[in-house]
């Protein structure tokens, strides 16, 4: 059963506190969009969950288990992470790159099995990349190179994805392709995912649920109708009359 709790965390940078006394439980099954206006807290609350960063207090669970208990080889069996960026360290190619999605289930020094490379090829093919799999990472667009950082989560097989703005390097036909593989491992194997959006009309359409953050606050988590309604936009993000708001997300600046 796949969930992530936090119980009372407060974190925060330097002097400064971004979390306090922090709480939430996503459940299994949930397709969670997590909305909110820059330095609400986002991506701080994804690396908590992810263990990329440590509470000052609280604790946070993956699946029943503190994160804490977890080792890293552990930890990336049960959650993927996709970050807003990637600087490369090593240039690889795209099959490579996505092989090492395949890294905690492998030993030290051990080579991909078959299993390995039937998974890679799947993902490569799921997110259009077969014909790039020879293309080193250097040589990509950014919207490529972000479609080979979700192959590589999806490659780890893990039962939680948490993804940091992954559409934001994308043109609109692969921001709908990636929202409908997110959606379809989210319904036909129960992976709870996570995923930062701007964009509220594709937070609407594929996600189950959304969870709005401002200031380091959760002001609501709730079936997704429910939180990104106008109002709960118009609020979260500070929108004057001059906007108005569909209740599909489109959002459009009076003449």
């Amino acid at each position: 059963m796949s969930h992530i709790e936090l119980e009372h965390i407060t974190f925060g940078y330097g002097k400064g506190t971004l979390f306090h006394d922090l709480s939430i439980q996503v459940k299994e099954g949930e397709f969670c969009a997590v909305v909110g206006p820059n330095g609400s807290g986002k991506t701080t609350l994804l690396k908590c969950v992810a263990g990329l960063l440590t509470p000052d207090d609280g604790n946070v669970f993956v699946n029943g288990r503190n994160v804490r208990e977890f080792g890293t080889r552990e930890l990336a069996t049960q959650v993927a992470y996709v970050p807003q960026r990637q600087d490369l360290i090593f240039d690889l190619p795209v099959y490579d790159m996505v092989m090492m999605g395949r890294n905690p289930y492998q030993r030290h020094w051990q080579l991909a099995n078959a299993q390995d490379d039937a998974i890679v090829e799947e993902m490569l093919a799921q997110c259009n990349l077969t014909h790039l799999r020879d293309r080193m990472a250097s040589e990509l667009s950014g919207g490529e190179l972000q479609r080979t950082l979700i192959a590589r989560a999806m490659a780890q097989q893990t039962p939680v994805m948490l993804l940091d703005e992954p559409l934001s390097n994308l043109d609109v036909a692969h921001k709908f392709e990636i929202m409908e593989i997110l959606q379809r491992l989210n319904k036909e194997h129960n992976i709870l995912v996570m995923i930062i959006v701007h964009d509220f009309p594709i937070a609407l359409q594929y996600a189950t649920h959304a969870l709005l953050m401002k200031s380091g606050s959760i002001l609501q988590h709730d079936v997704v109708k429910a939180v990104l309604s106008p109002g709960n936009i118009r609020e979260c993000f500070d929108l004057s009359e001059r906007y108005v708001i569909s209740g599909e997300g489109f959002v459009t600046k009076k003449c």
